[in-house]
């Protein structure tokens, strides 16, 4: 798995490509872990294909991690495979996802 992290402006964009499994999800979590400052943290899923619970636990860890820095927290660019698996667990309900348009 491919990770991109952007710090513009206090926003922090991580962008994944691929699969967030069990494999390639402590890949994401220690970008997240990376952030020691953030006025907004942006999950870019354009590139994510499938997600397992282990990156579903990196995503509720990243929103974790916004709520300790005091800063805005999104899921963006999520396919319909992926935005079925948040709506599954009720996770749409407690976080702000945003579909592939």
């Amino acid at each position: 798995m491919k990770i991109i992290t952007t710090n513009q402006n206090g926003i922090v964009t991580i962008k994944p490509t691929g699969w967030l499994d069990t494999i390639s999800s402590p890949d994401l979590g220690k970008a997240i872990d990376e952030i020691d400052n953030a006025d907004s943290i942006v999950l870019d899923f354009e590139n994510v294909e499938y997600m397992s619970s282990a990156g579903l636990r990196q995503v509720l860890a990243a929103h974790k991690k916004a709520k300790s820095l005091d800063a805005t927290f999104s899921v963006t660019n999520i396919c319909p495979d992926v935005m079925s698996i948040f709506q599954m667990t009720n996770i749409d309900q407690k976080i702000d996802l945003k579909a592939k348009a």
